[in-house]
């Protein structure tokens, strides 16, 4: 019995002593400041969790990386995590993620995975046995970033000299640092160099051309297998006589300049974060992969040495070693300040004095300039002021140009003398209105013009009416403008409209490629058939039946495509649900060709029946559902999506109600407004007219209204459109 109760405490002891343990994996060693930034960051996390306990290993894959090494390790791991159950399992850098994606099932069982600094993720790599277990947070170095810093801060620049090595870790990220160094090549010239004898390095970097800089990736090994320890590194960076630059935090205030970055601290501070998110019960879905924003970071010891001011670099940033104070640079200048402050404040009160005194001589001259300088020359309008016997007593230039007289010819005239054919129509503005009067003046020799006319009251210093300020603002070229942009609004929509057409003509050729093979098909067979024997009226019917079905399918097609490009001209009551199903009987191939699964959903049977423009509106509602399959396509790139379009279609008493989502990209909340206006498109391509049309559509021409929202996953569209009289 005793013996029994022993066992049992032991298994509690046991059970409590692992069964809040979290393991850290490194790829590497301890001592690189890589290594030791992320375990510092995932410890600052655990503090906040004192009953977890955290266990650290090391691959230590900067110092050997060969298969046979790799595979005693595995030997010894599965010894060591056979009986070892963790709450979850913490991945450093590309060896230790590729690791546990390739023995998660033997060594982690059920076990969440969520990984730190890896480079060139590809989503691929994460399965449909790993999806319920791996996230984390992906190290992406921005190289064009660095190199437009480089030019940005050496505008004389002629070469960029990439140094790295060729372990795995720079190997992973040699083709994207080509790549986008290729995109300056007719700038300056970009080498990239991961042969480097580092014994020999300052040879190298001695026949670089005078204007040069060094980008530094990252240097454990080189080209000999030696190992290169920190020290030697910061010695190198401190004697460089070009400006070094570095991508990654850990390299900074040891003699680099600066650079766009990627922090340790952060990786492991985001992945230790996401782990315990899912220790306390969070889906895994509902955290995906990070790619953390890289910060620009100075040091201003080195920034001096090379003659750049703070001013030059970008905002916001982080600079190390601080900046002197204002004191500390003009030490001797403050000091000779405070020796004269007893004359300087002497001096100050006696300016002071003479200023008041000033003040009072030209308070007259300044309360005219004053209205002078307010009124006349900042105000795009005539501007006259009378008094109230009727003369003039100050106007702009602009009024002299429309009357062609000179301003000594009208200031102190009467209004009547100076503007006969225009003062009676002035002085019928009422005064002090709220609301502008347009006014037309016929001017001789002249056209006419329309004035936006304003007349108010001003007062003198005792407050009482002086006389009358009229303000005249030249409207012609707007109201000329307001014209012609109803003139042609219908144009430019149906402009709009054709934008779309390319594409519904390469779905309408894709649903006639079927009828055509069928028809193809049925005169190889009556060929075959006259071979056979001589065809009856009964046969030559059945073949032409079979025809003009798939003729009629083609014209049904194209009758559809023609009534879309064929605008209209006035305001109908139209069927929404028939709009929205004869536009998708044109598009409809062209997204299941996509592979996207389009819904319709309508609250009952009843016909929607609204009032507008039907062409025009199948023309907004195309542009959304094409906007949505374009969203979903681009996130494909990068994300695997279900591609999903889905119509709702609702109504009340008064209104119809349109929601178009997809599980896309999304859009972004500071875009949901001004993904209307013209020209802002989130395309690559794109023009930025289609929504502003289907704004101008919806709202200005069928008194409607259109916005985006925001959804869990993806974006929305909704619309609103009024019902046709008798349909509430």
């Amino acid at each position: 019995m005793r013996i029994l109760k022993i066992i049992i405490v032991l298994f509690f002891y046991t059970s409590f002593l692992y069964g809040n343990e979290i393991l850290l994996l490194h790829s590497y060693n301890k001592g690189l400041k890589w290594t030791d930034g992320i375990s510092k960051g995932v410890e600052d996390v655990m503090k906040k969790y004192p009953q977890y306990e955290l266990t650290t290993e090391y691959m230590d894959s900067k110092k050997i990386e060969s298969d046979q090494y790799f595979e005693e390790l595995l030997v010894l791991y599965r010894k060591k995590f056979a009986h070892r159950h963790y709450k979850a399992i913490l991945v450093a850098d590309n060896y230790a993620y590729e690791f546990a994606l390739k023995y998660h099932e033997e060594l982690f069982p059920n076990t969440p995975v969520v990984f730190c600094g890896v480079e060139n993720f590809n989503p691929i790599d994460i399965t449909p046995y790993h999806k319920p277990y791996f996230t984390g947070v992906v190290e992406y170095k921005d190289i064009r970033k660095n190199i437009e810093l480089i030019q940005q801060l050496f505008p004389a620049i002629k070469m960029v000299y990439i140094m790295s090595d060729d372990a795995y870790s720079s190997l992973v990220i040699k083709d994207q640092i080509i790549e986008e160094s290729n995109y300056f090549k007719d700038k300056f010239r970009v080498v990239f160099d991961n042969e480097i004898d580092f014994d020999k390095i300052d040879e190298k970097i001695n026949k670089l051309p005078r204007h040069s800089a060094i980008l530094f990736t990252s240097f454990y090994r080189d080209i000999n297998g030696k190992y290169v320890p920190y020290h030697k590194l910061q010695a190198f960076f401190q004697r460089s006589k070009f400006p070094v630059f570095a991508i990654n935090h850990i390299h900074l205030n040891e003699g680099v300049l600066g650079g766009f970055v990627v922090n340790p601290y952060e990786q492991g501070s985001l992945a230790a974060k996401n782990a315990f998110a899912l220790i306390q019960g969070r889906d895994i879905h509902t955290l995906p992969v990070q790619i953390p924003r890289g910060t620009y970071i100075f040091d201003n010891h080195v920034l001096r040495k090379f003659g750049i001011p703070l001013s030059d670099v970008p905002s916001p940033s982080e600079v190390i070693n601080g900046v002197e104070s204002f004191y500390e640079k003009h030490q001797k200048f403050v000091e000779n300040a405070f020796a004269l402050m007893p004359l300087l404040l002497l001096l100050t009160t006696i300016l002071i004095l003479n200023v008041i005194k000033r003040i009072s001589f030209e308070k007259e001259l300044l309360r005219q300039n004053k209205l002078d300088y307010v009124l006349l020359n900042n105000i795009q309008s005539a501007i006259f002021w009378k008094a109230n016997d009727g003369k003039i007593l100050g106007c702009n230039d602009l009024l002299c140009e429309i009357l062609e007289r000179e301003k000594y010819d009208i200031i102190g005239k009467h209004v009547q003398e100076v503007m006969p054919t225009i003062c009676d129509a002035i002085q019928e503005v009422p005064l002090d209105n709220l609301q502008s009067a347009e006014i037309e003046i016929s001017i001789p020799y002249r056209e006419k013009k329309i004035f936006s006319t304003r007349r108010t009251y001003y007062t003198d210093e005792k407050n009482h009416e002086a006389g009358v300020v009229t303000i005249l603002t030249d409207i012609t070229e707007k109201k000329r403008i307001d014209t012609e942009r109803k003139r042609h609004e219908q144009f430019v929509i149906q402009r709009s409209k054709q934008s779309e057409v390319g594409e519904m003509i390469a779905s309408i050729a894709h649903q006639w490629k079927t009828p055509l093979v069928e028809i193809s098909a049925i005169a190889q067979e009556l060929i075959y058939k006259r071979r056979k024997k001589s065809l009856d009226e009964e046969d030559t019917q059945k073949f032409v039946e079979d025809i003009m079905t798939q003729v009629k399918y083609m014209s049904n097609t194209i009758d559809d495509f023609r009534q879309f490009i064929k605008p209209s001209t006035k305001q109908t009551t139209f069927n929404v649900r028939e709009a929205i199903d004869s536009l998708l009987n044109v598009l409809n191939h062209s997204v299941k060709y996509n592979y996207i699964t389009l819904n319709i959903l309508q609250e009952g049977s009843t016909p929607l029946l609204a009032f507008g423009y039907p062409n025009e509106f199948k023309q907004c509602v195309l542009n959304i559902i094409n906007n949505a399959k374009d969203s979903i396509i681009k996130k494909r790139e990068t994300k695997p999506t279900e591609g999903m379009i889905n119509i709702e279609l609702k109504s009340d008493e008064n209104h119809i109600y349109l929601d178009i989502s997809d599980d896309g990209c999304g859009i972004e909340k500071k875009n949901l407004e001004s993904i209307f206006d013209p020209f802002i498109s989130t395309k690559e391509n794109g023009d930025g007219f289609g929504l502003y049309m289907a704004r101008l559509i919806i709202e200005d021409k069928m008194g409607g209204k259109i916005i985006a929202k925001q959804k869990e996953n993806g974006a929305q569209i909704s619309i609103r459109v009024n019902k046709a009289k008798g349909d509430a």
